[in-house]
């Protein structure tokens, strides 16, 4: 199955309006915390839970499921791979952005490929994450700009494949 998502690089002038519920599954407790207050200085977010395991991270799915789960790439129990998969069969409507701490282009394609709305490095959620957010709250896939390449265009075409992603 080969499908094309399209996907428009985020500006400071696409803001992110309304309330939008995330979850923050890590299994560091420190980094959650400094999440919830980045995001949470954003008027329309809300952290409506935090996760330090994928029992935590499923039992608040099933309470109250959010907009989007930000979820940690390396959670010791619950891969991301196998944490996108679940997360879109049993909630098909909530969005997955993935933290991973290097930026290599295997997280990016197989995160894609198995139907996140985006990947972040957490070296630049500070600077990144409001973009990321927004862009997935269009339903757009978030790129982080080391991918962009030389021309940085306002939209780029991903070709999603079964097995693995290539940019288009």
């Amino acid at each position: 199955m080969v499908s094309s998502v399209n996907v428009n690089l985020p500006t400071e002038a696409n803001p992110i309006e309304g309330h939008y519920p995330i979850i923050l599954a890590d299994a560091h407790a420190r980094f959650r915390r400094a999440m919830r207050k980045i995001l949470e200085e954003h008027p329309g977010l809300k952290v409506s839970g935090e996760a330090g395991n994928r029992y935590e991270l499923f039992d608040l799915l099933k309470q109250s499921p959010p907009a989007l789960v930000i979820l940690d790439v390396s959670m010791p129990d619950l891969r991301a791979r196998e944490g996108i998969r679940l997360i879109k069969l049993h909630y098909p409507e909530v969005k997955v952005l993935i933290m991973v701490l290097e930026l290599e282009p295997e997280y990016l394609f197989q995160g894609l490929a198995t139907g996140a709305a985006g990947v972040l490095p957490k070296q630049y959620v500070a600077g990144q994450i409001f973009l990321a957010i927004a862009a997935v709250r269009r339903g757009e896939v978030y790129i982080p700009p080391r991918f962009w390449g030389d021309a940085q265009p306002l939209a780029k075409t991903v070709t999603v494949n079964e097995t693995f992603v290539e940019p288009a």
